[in-house]
């Protein structure tokens, strides 16, 4: 992966603990195509890989104020990828218990089940979103909705930038706990495009 990166990981890593989006996608883009070989061989299936990739990243975005910690970037997101992976097969593995105990299965409904999914998803961000305290909701808007930087946020709020950064973990974490107590983990593109 390192000949991949047009710069280190380890600063890539520090830039997305900051917030940095565009570090973000540096390092998705330019690492996807080192790990989605190794994900398809777990998972077998295409879609499947795709899912994984997004729920690794969601899951990198989401802990990205544990990053400067992480001493060995690659081998952490390897094991996040693998652990992603694995939970894939367990969710597989048990919804395939399913269709065959109820003899679900047609590829329509699993369009509509999707579709439906992909709703209800995006009802409950609104709600997480709705239910942060105001100053958290406000940081939060501005950042993802008005597509503000961090030191854009605090100059505009006269708060330091790492109040803002702060926050907007606080809120990520929020909106996390809240999907979690429903079930749900996000795609990365639905958190990014919020």
């Amino acid at each position: 992966m390192d000949q991949l990166l047009p710069i280190n990981i380890n600063q890539l890593f520090n830039r997305i603990s900051d917030g940095d989006e565009e570090a973000f996608g540096i390092l998705f883009r330019h690492s996807v195509p080192a790990l989605y070989p190794f994900i398809l061989r777990m998972v077998k299936q295409q879609a499947a890989a795709e899912e994984v990739v997004q729920a690794s990243f969601l899951r990198l975005w989401l802990s990205r104020d544990k990053l400067p910690a992480v001493e060995q970037p690659k081998a952490w997101l390897y094991k996040v990828v693998a652990n992603e992976c694995y939970t894939w097969l367990r969710k597989e593995a048990r919804e395939m218990r399913l269709r065959t105990g109820a003899g679900v299965g047609e590829e329509g409904d699993d369009n509509l089940t999707a579709e439906i999914s992909m709703r209800d998803t995006r009802r409950l961000i609104t709600e997480a979103v709705s239910q942060l305290p105001a100053q958290r909701r406000r940081i939060f808007t501005m950042s993802r909705q008005e597509g503000m930087t961090i030191p854009e946020i605090a100059e505009a709020l006269g708060l330091s930038p790492n109040s803002v950064k702060n926050t907007l973990v606080l809120a990520l974490k929020d909106i996390r706990n809240y999907l979690g107590r429903h079930g749900l983990l996000i795609s990365l593109l639905l958190l990014i495009c919020l």
